[in-house]
């Protein structure tokens, strides 16, 4: 059997090898009806040669032939990212459920790779013959979104992408701040404080849209005051450091959330960015000798499994990305087996739930 040097072993190679058409080598190999027609020793025969020449079919040529690869592709910010990684679980495991599988792409590389693999990712996925892709990577980390689209018509981001047509779910964040407010507000607080990130963004803006609604509509005070806004902070958020093996979180910001919200504005709640936000409050708040929830009471946003064991256990918003994961894979199947979504279901929102527990 001749032994090829090229890195790319073609179906002819094989079928050359095995001592067959390259018809009837394409059959075997991609698992067509007629490949029942050969003897099973010969089946045995250009399967072996296929594996000792390293051969990869080429899902470009599937997908000409209007086969499908029944695999997506799933672009994420890191597959370790705190934020997502429950959605990214939830969108492997119903992908499963339909008979496919998932090709994860992490956008954030190393730097010997480059920063931002987003773009390649997007041409990895074409050259893999993915049926669609799902895009998980946050709004404002980088990424071609509109390349991606051209590429992959057959896309459904989580969360809004800004480009016309595009399908994609989302959590209801306006109603999100609602629940946390409406809540705090039962359970007799009277001052009721908002912590988030920035406010130039339109899913925070839709936060401070939410908050200022319940507000009014419990008729409790509120003004520019009892909103703080990290945007001058920079990016307020958990990073993992890799020299230190710990993540790092700037804490002193959470310090001035206490100054502007608790000690200036004297609020007795505050709603939190993320659950990160709330941990780190709760644990400044001990040690200036403030009891959550006695003096303050603190509810986050994520539910992510930290929530069960912070001291006290944290109230939080549940985004449930289980649902969400699970309207996605629907809408991508629609997308690949009845063609483009009317306009009027491309776009699907998810109803928050409040976890209750110990620290509002």
């Amino acid at each position: 059997m001749a032994v090829h040097s090229s890195k790319s072993v073609t179906l002819t190679d094989v079928a050359e090898a095995a001592g067959v058409s390259r018809w009837l080598a394409g059959r075997v190999l991609n698992g067509g009806k007629s490949s029942a027609r050969s003897s099973e020793e010969t089946r045995q025969r250009i399967i072996h040669v296929a594996k000792q020449l390293h051969y990869h079919p080429n899902h470009a040529a599937r997908m000409l032939t209007g086969k499908r690869s029944h695999s997506f592709g799933l672009l994420v910010l890191s597959s370790g990212d705190p934020l997502r990684s429950f959605l990214v679980e939830y969108l492997d495991a119903r992908s499963m459920e339909v008979g496919c599988h998932t090709l994860i792409g992490n956008t954030m590389g190393p730097p010997d790779v480059g920063p931002n693999q987003f773009d390649q990712y997007v041409d990895i996925f074409a050259q893999r013959g993915v049926d669609g892709v799902f895009c998980t990577v946050h709004h404002w980390c980088e990424g071609d979104r509109e390349r991606l689209l051209e590429r992959h018509p057959n896309t459904v981001f989580y969360e809004n992408p800004g480009l016309p047509g595009a399908a994609y779910v989302e959590v209801d964040r306006e109603e999100a701040v609602r629940l946390a407010v409406r809540h705090l507000s039962e359970r007799g607080c009277q001052k009721i404080g908002l912590a988030v990130m920035t406010l130039s963004r339109q899913t925070h803006i839709a936060r401070r849209r939410g908050y200022e609604i319940e507000m009014a509509l419990r008729g409790l005070p509120f003004d520019e005051c009892s909103i703080f806004n990290g945007e001058k902070h920079g990016l307020v958020i958990a990073k993992y450091n890799t020299s230190s093996n710990k993540w790092d979180f700037p804490i002193e910001v959470m310090d001035q959330v206490i100054n502007s919200l608790v000690r200036d504005q004297g609020c007795d709640a505050i709603v939190a960015h993320d659950d990160f936000w709330a941990a780190a409050m709760i644990k400044r708040m001990r040690a200036r000798g403030i009891s959550v929830p006695h003096d303050v009471a603190v509810v986050g946003y994520l539910n992510h499994y930290l929530a069960d064991w912070s001291d006290p256990a944290l109230t939080t918003v549940h985004l449930r990305h289980n649902v969400a994961a699970e309207m996605m894979v629907q809408m991508l199947e629609r997308m690949v087996t009845e063609g483009p979504l009317p306009e009027d279901e491309r776009v699907v929102k998810i109803k928050p739930k409040l976890i209750v527990r110990e620290s509002a």
